[in-house]
């Protein structure tokens, strides 16, 4: 956009808002330097114009277009009403959707615009200490022999410190395994290996071998080190108490919030359909 554009579209926005004191009502009072307009006795506020129009001008919108901004928040909220007029909003399930999460997201935006203080952070650390524990986790890695007769001396190699991969590159009918190079814990693991192997990892420590058999072939297992459980220190877990506890205040937030429209509203059970 042209700098003289942008000129031109700074003046209209500035020409608008300013135009919007000299506003008058269907009882000729003048409105109020907050509302843009009132429609139905519903008023638009002019700081939500403004908003709108610095927006629109951001993205280059013509002037033409910047000057019917107001026109298009009134036919806006004209069609808002008409909706609630005809049901539209409660009978139509995709707007019922679209209005409960643009609720739910108002709420979770006021929680998280809540500032957290170093002491609120360390006393929930505290008391949720459990949350924050770090289970035993172990670094693995594995071989797999199609023959039988190498499983003697390829377990001797893992046993004497030799890799994996090395094995399988320098041995014909052999192939590593891939698993990930990082500590994985008791739960991680069972989803790739069997009840027998998770009760055997249990209770392993470092350089310990496992074989076991599936259709694949001969499995050889070593295990390359074992961290055992432990609560880290508050700041080596900062971050994650902070993340817990700001999820936990958008939780509560928002059951609070329902509790408080349930205090206010009038509310009767079918109690032959109630159970």
């Amino acid at each position: 956009m042209k700098l003289t554009d942008g000129l031109l579209i700074a003046a209209v926005v500035l020409g608008i808002l300013t135009a919007l004191t000299g506003l008058v009502d269907a009882g000729d009072a003048l409105l109020d330097d907050g509302t843009a307009a009132q429609v139905n006795g519903i008023t638009i506020p002019a700081d939500e114009l403004r908003s709108l129009l610095e927006r629109r001008a951001q993205v280059g919108v013509p002037v033409d277009e910047l000057l019917l901004t107001l026109d298009d928040m009134i036919d806006e909220e004209l069609l808002i009403q008409r909706a609630l007029e005809l049901g539209i909003l409660r009978r139509d399930s995709n707007v019922r959707v679209a209005i409960i999460q643009a609720m739910e997201k108002s709420i979770l935006n006021e929680a998280r615009s809540r500032t957290v203080s170093d002491d609120e952070l360390a006393a929930f650390f505290r008391e949720n200490t459990e949350l924050f524990s770090e289970p035993r986790t172990l670094e693995l890695e594995e071989i797999v022999l199609k023959d039988r007769s190498l499983l003697s001396s390829l377990r001797a190699a893992l046993e004497a410190g030799e890799g994996a991969a090395t094995l399988a590159a320098e041995s014909e009918g052999v192939s590593a395994t891939w698993l990930p190079p990082v500590p994985m814990s008791l739960d991680a693991l069972s989803r790739r290996f069997t009840e027998e192997v998770i009760a055997w990892l249990a209770s392993v420590g470092a350089g310990d071998v496992l074989t076991y058999e599936s259709a694949a072939g001969v499995h050889v297992l070593r295990v390359l080190g074992v961290y055992e459980a432990r609560v880290p220190a508050f700041d080596e877990a900062r971050l994650s108490v902070l993340n817990e506890l700001e999820m936990q205040r958008e939780d509560d937030a928002y059951d609070d919030y329902l509790d408080w429209l349930r205090q206010r509203a009038e509310i009767r059970k079918n109690e032959r359909l109630a159970r």
